[in-house]
């Protein structure tokens, strides 16, 4: 890009050519007149391929000059009155500002720019779109040298604007040896002439501008690697560009900054369960968003598919709690759980999953206090609640819940009946088989023992019971199960 400035005060013209030379690369050439006769001689010996000027200076023979000449033109007026507008339309200006110039304005419409027929591409000669095609997808790729090209990947947020977002930049000023190829959802870039400093400043400028211009964010990984092959380094950016999912975007992110990814049990534990049964049923917010936020603490990573894994895994908890409290009937909070489940498939970014998630959980608790108050509970998963709680207790009984509940023993044994299709006491034998199973089979506690842990008070009668579920006794069922 070659600038020309003509205006009357020359602490202007030099303040304007420190900003522009501030952030653009130095294949911008810049030069500044004051007097209007220079201007003649100036396009013929600088040759610029952007005019920009104070349109109070023009005159008929400015605009004849200017006439079917292949040129940008931006102009500037310390007057907004109609002869000026109608003065730079004459001309076919691009923009006409008002005077003090908005310099970040003038800096997003000089990146706007499309460039101009006729005029000399500085195409990076080491590679053209046709080789990068070769090279990234068919066999033999060459090698290429880092200290000679910058390998760049951009994405951006909106996948759908990318071949948008790649005319922009192969149209940009901002680079001036660019080599840029598409993808469906990233652009590859090789980028030379610029030193490490300018480069990482132009790559800034690439991102606020596209922001600008769209609303749309963009990501970038620059390869810092030894040299190799493109395949290779599009390999290595692609893969450094995952961190988006944790950081999410206007980053530039360097292949040699990889982050160290911890495990994390996809699914819940017994304990995480209980948990979030807990926080559900007491409206604790404050304990929902403080399991969720661990997600996102500063320098924890874990794998995306183990984090939207373990994320079902909690919305699977939520959904029970919402069927226990019929708020699947309701419909605002149904299309807001598919579309919840949906999310945590989909979304590239954590944040957001977390946040929604915490949004939903507050509209179902809002819910659920609702259906409290309209006594529409299903009192069988309430029970069943106190059984897992209790189970330990050898008192626990039919009774004893229904008291909690504050219903009659009656209503809770008919109504548990109904939904569970089992009685309240053979569920809780069932229950208590299930967890002494478990225990049989991963610890050495005698059998006397583990009825009692298990709320059997007769070992006995935890014989007999044990037989009736499983048809073995614990110790034939122990000895058949671990061999």
């Amino acid at each position: 890009m070659r600038i020309l400035l003509l205006e009357r005060d020359q602490m202007e013209i030099q303040g304007i050519e420190w900003y522009l030379k501030n952030y653009f690369s130095s294949g911008m050439k810049f030069s500044g007149i004051t007097n209007a006769t220079d201007l003649e001689q100036m396009l013929h010996s600088f040759e610029p391929t952007v005019l920009m000027l104070d349109v109070s200076l023009v005159t008929a023979h400015i605009e004849k000059l200017l006439k079917n000449r292949s040129i940008h033109i931006i102009c500037f007026t310390a007057q907004p009155i109609f002869q000026h507008a109608m003065k730079a339309i004459s001309l076919q200006a691009k923009q006409l500002f008002v005077k003090p110039i908005p310099l970040e304005q003038l800096k997003s419409a000089l990146v706007t720019l499309p460039k101009l027929e006729g005029t000399i591409s500085f195409a990076n000669p080491i590679q053209t779109d046709a080789r990068m095609y070769v090279d990234l997808f068919l066999n033999s790729p060459q090698i290429i040298h880092s200290a000679q090209s910058k390998f760049i990947l951009i994405e951006p947020s909106n996948f759908n604007s990318n071949l948008q977002l790649y005319h922009w930049l192969v149209q940009s000023p901002i680079f001036s040896q660019l080599t840029a190829f598409p993808l469906q959802k990233r652009i590859l870039c090789l980028i030379s002439g610029q030193e490490q400093a300018q480069f990482i400043k132009n790559l800034r400028l690439v991102i606020q501008e596209w922001y600008m211009m769209t609303e749309e964010f963009l990501n970038i990984a620059i390869y810092d690697g030894m040299d190799a092959t493109l395949r290779d380094m599009y390999a290595e950016a692609k893969q450094v560009l995952t961190q988006r999912f944790y950081k999410g975007y206007e980053h530039i992110f360097l292949t040699s900054e990889s982050i160290s990814l911890s495990h994390l049990d996809p699914l819940l534990t017994p304990e995480e369960q209980q948990l979030w049964i807990t926080s559900l049923e007491d409206g604790n917010l404050s304990a929902v968003k403080q399991f969720l936020y661990k997600l996102t603490a500063p320098n924890c990573y874990y794998p995306q598919e183990e984090v939207r894994i373990h994320l079902t895994s909690v919305l699977a908890q939520i959904r029970r709690f919402m069927l226990k409290h019929h708020l699947q009937q309701q419909v605002k909070i149904e299309q807001h759980y598919r579309q919840l489940f949906s999310l945590i498939l989909d979304e590239p970014i954590l944040y957001t999953i977390v946040q929604e998630m915490i949004f939903f959980t507050q509209s179902v608790l809002t819910f659920a206090k609702s259906a409290r108050m309209q006594q529409l509970t299903d009192y069988s998963e309430l029970a069943i609640e106190q059984i897992e709680k209790l189970y330990l207790n050898s008192d626990l009984s039919l009774i004893l819940v229904a008291e909690q509940l504050r219903i009659t023993p009656n209503y809770l044994s008919q109504l548990f009946s109904k939904k569970q299709g089992v009685t309240f006491k053979r569920y809780l034998q069932q229950y208590r088989i299930q967890k002494a199973e478990k225990m049989l089979l991963e610890t050495d506690y005698p059998i006397s023992e583990i009825a009692e842990m298990n709320g059997f008070v007769d070992s006995n009668y935890f014989i007999k019971v044990f037989r009736d579920h499983t048809a073995l006794t614990p110790f034939k069922y122990r000895k058949m199960y671990r061999s």
